[in-house]
């Protein structure tokens, strides 16, 4: 390392370990006297001693002691720390609450990544604030706006702890996340504003919120701030994560994506901070196994494990309650503490003992995920019992790990044996519980057999050629970090690495997943963001534009290394070879984006409905009836009961394909649907589609209940109406037809209704639009009250 290097990590490590400047100092001194040191030359504890030794200004003598690199650059480094603190406070004493020294370079590149995510989600700006509304892209936030707006309604402010039973009641699935979207809004006033408000900044937010979380999750596991910020870079322009944190997307998503990073977060710092502590201990002592014991017990004191602890169980209870398929984020973690049980035991760790807090974390998020179950009806009985099975398996195999261990069995053996205790622990909650087995399979079902949304198709689709889809969905970061990831797996397996190895587990977990549904993508790109990270400065490196990252180089710990600005040619390069990379990212992020933003044609149909039926007083339906990727967006601005789409979904099809609209009308949708909304779509002649949208309901013999109300170069609507009968009198068999002139939204054509007179003479015409019409040499005038009240109006021909 070059002399300001070490200076600059040396004040790094001050600021981040404050308590150990006394303790370098004596090493200083020591070392200058004796050549190198020792863990018994000092009084750090294991954790702080292992920590130190990890530093790249720390490097290991041939003898298994350990010496400063370079004393005088560290010296320096420890001078601008002291003047630091010594800005910062007079006494010693008092407790400290300033903050710790920035590295500026960091600093500013973090800013600048967090500037370009947020930026990025804003791009729709106009397409989501328009014409005083907050739309909101795609079809499912709507769902989320309905339930916000509808609790609003129902609460008694921002303190009414009783709308926690109200969400339970009301929702079952993701009632934090619903819980929140009310609360936020309460925050901000309680107004219809508010709520808009909340719906279109909180994905953003939080979103930013789960970019620190990521930050701190690689500096944790790297120790290199600059794959930090390269894994910020890659996942604020992965296109399938930018589009559902979007501006305006209110959904579960934002909010999973966080509770999960929060989990991974904890069960990595648990993993690292207990490996650095058995670094510390073996730096001092031969007795590997009195070694590991130590680190363990140490690892459990700790005031901040216990904190960490706190954050996984928060993180855990908050991932149960938010979305609907909430169990799926558990089976990394089984998986996790699984291999982590065979780990610890080729290492000769104590498994039970060393995993003590993660258990605990886990344990302890499983008891407040069902204490809200209990109290508030939250979430259904497999979503929050999931963790607590989770747990107790762990627990089972760390234990017959730690027997193993004791024994000394071959770990081979052990593995099968986890294997078949596993199916054992499921046989039996399928013995004693076949509620939880039946619902396991309807979620398997959800998982592997629904079809029909885009969301559903694997992210490996044929149709895209295998591939294309991950390029268009993540961008080359995916192929980035799925080599970093097999790496990363590849070490895992041959190291002691529990930290890794929890970020592999939920790597190839999500991975699996989006092979079955691109929906996972997101979850995907937030773990092959850190590995694409960590690639792109390798690659940097191996083309000689920055320090090659060693984290990978040997076993004994982590190489800290901060970021500074490179020369101007330099910098130059940097930014072409990340460009590169990031090509197909800039393609893709604003395409993608533009795909769930809805047009000005469907905001202005949407609109037009609203209108119309403001101004209609009397009692009807206002459902709309749509393509069902829509329909919950005009159902939200018509009438704020956006709830489902299912009825769109199983009838729209039939409705446009279909012949005969007035014979749909009569059996299917009469009383139920008040609008249909028609886009440009090819279909056959003499369908209602083509009838309607084609011809406008015109013609010799027009449909007698769809009256138009607004058409557009792309989208029709017509207000389904029960119409007025026209009763003509006149010899029986005779035909008889009523025409008029219709002028509406902004188009106009005859229409006309024939019909044949029945044997007593009666014709009764059923007409849709009101107006003066024709009958032979006779008009008769039809209001709009006879139109929707289906009243008669007679005539005598």
């Amino acid at each position: 390392m070059t002399d300001k290097r070490v200076e600059e990590a040396t004040r790094l490590f001050i600021a981040e370990y404050p308590e150990t400047e006394e303790a370098l100092e004596t090493l200083l001194a020591h070392q200058d006297k004796n050549g190198s040191w020792t863990f018994g030359d000092i009084s750090l504890d294991s954790g702080q001693f292992g920590e130190l030794v990890s530093q790249t200004f720390v490097e290991k003598t041939g003898d298994g002691d350990y010496r400063f690199v370079d004393t005088d650059s560290i010296e320096s480094g420890l001078s601008s720390g002291a003047s630091h603190s010594a800005t910062q406070t007079t006494d010693t004493a008092t407790f400290d609450l300033s903050l710790p020294t920035v590295n500026r370079p960091v600093l500013v590149a973090v800013a600048g990544a967090l500037t370009l995510m947020a930026t990025v989600r804003l791009l729709y700006y106009s397409a989501v604030f328009r014409d005083g509304y907050v739309v909101s892209p795609a079809n499912d936030p709507y769902l989320y706006r309905y339930f916000q707006a509808q609790f609003l309604e129902q609460s008694g402010g921002l303190a009414d702890v009783g709308m926690l039973t109200t969400v339970g009641e009301q929702t079952i699935k993701r009632p934090l996340t619903h819980t929140l979207n009310w609360w936020f809004a309460e925050l901000l006033g309680g107004s219809a504003g508010a709520a808009s408000l909340v719906a279109a900044l909180q994905p953003v937010l939080f979103s930013l919120i789960s970019a620190v979380v990521l930050y701190m999750l690689a500096v944790r596991l790297t120790a290199d701030s600059r794959i930090a910020i390269a894994s910020l870079i890659f996942l604020a322009l992965t296109p399938v994560h930018t589009v559902y944190t979007s501006l305006g997307f209110l959904e579960h998503r934002s909010y999973q994506y966080l509770w999960l990073l929060l989990l991974v977060f904890a069960l990595v710092w648990l993993a690292v901070d207990f490996r650095r502590r058995l670094q510390g201990e073996a730096a001092n002592s031969g007795n590997h196994a009195s070694d590991a014991r130590t680190a363990a017990l140490d690892h459990i004191r700790s005031s901040r494990t216990w904190g960490v602890v706190a954050l996984l169980a928060f993180g855990v209870a908050a991932s149960v309650h938010a979305w609907g398929g909430s169990p799926i984020t558990f089976v990394p973690v089984g998986i996790y503490f699984a291999l982590r049980a065979i780990t610890d035991f080729q290492r000769g760790v104590p498994p039970t003992l060393a995993n003590i807090p993660g258990l605990a974390g886990v344990g302890g998020g499983s008891v407040l995920a069902m204490f809200a179950h209990s109290l508030f009806g939250w979430q259904g009985l497999l979503a929050v019992v999931t963790p607590t099975l989770v747990t107790a398996g762990s627990i089972a195999l760390l234990l017959l790990a730690s027997a193993w261990q004791y024994l000394q069995l071959s770990p081979k053996i052990l593995a099968a044996l986890e294997c078949a205790v596993a199916v054992a622990g499921f046989a039996g909650v399928a013995q004693l519980r076949p509620d939880l087995l039946t619902s396991i399979q309807e979620r398997t079902g959800d998982l592997l057999g629904r079809g029909g949304i885009a969301e559903t198709t694997s992210l490996f689709s044929p149709d895209q050629s295998i591939i294309l889809g991950p390029l268009a969905q993540i961008g080359f970061g995916f192929y980035l970090g799925l080599v970093a990831l097999l790496l990363v797996s590849w070490i895992a397996s041959r190291r002691y690495s529990p930290g890794w190895l929890a970020v592999v587990c939920f790597g190839w977990s999500y991975l699996i997943l989006a092979g079955f549904q691109v929906r996972f993508a997101a979850q995907l790109s937030i773990f092959l963001s850190l590995f694409a990270g960590i690639a792109l400065v390798y690659l940097l490196g191996a083309l000689e534009l920055a320090q090659r990252p060693t984290i990978f180089d040997k076993e004994s710990g982590v190489n800290r290394l901060s970021l500074s600005f490179p020369n101007r040619q330099r910098t130059i390069y940097i930014v072409v070879v990340v460009l590169f990379v990031l090509l197909l990212n800039l393609l893709f992020v604003p395409s993608l984006l533009g795909q769930v933003q809805h047009s000005s044609e469907t905001l202005e149909a949407a609109t037009a409905i609203e209108t119309h039926s403001d101004s209609i007083q009397y009692d009807r339906s206002d459902y709309v009836l749509s393509q069902w990727d829509n329909n919950r967006m005009y159902n939200y601005f018509v009438s704020g009961n956006s709830s489902a789409y299912n009825y769109a979904q199983n009838f729209y099809d039939r409705l446009i394909t279909r012949h005969n609209p007035d014979e749909q009308y009569r059996t299917i949708h009469e009383g139920r649907v008040g609008y249909v909304v028609l886009t440009d779509t090819e279909t056959r002649k003499n369908t209602t589609h083509h009838t309607l949208f084609e011809e406008l309901g015109a013609g010799t013999n027009s449909p007698a209940h769809y009256q138009l109300i607004h058409a557009s170069s792309d989208i029709r609507v017509f207000a389904l109406v029960e119409g007025a009968v026209i009763n003509v009198t006149t010899d029986s068999g005779t035909t008889v037809t009523a025409k008029t002139n219709v002028s509406t939204a902004g188009r106009s054509f005859a229409y006309s209704r024939t019909v044949t007179a029945t044997d007593n003479g009666i014709a009764k015409i059923r007409v849709a639009y009101p107006g003066e019409y024709k009958i032979g040499n006779t008009t008769i005038t039809v209001t709009e009250q006879d139109i929707y009240k289906g009243l008669s109006v007679s005539s005598e021909s």
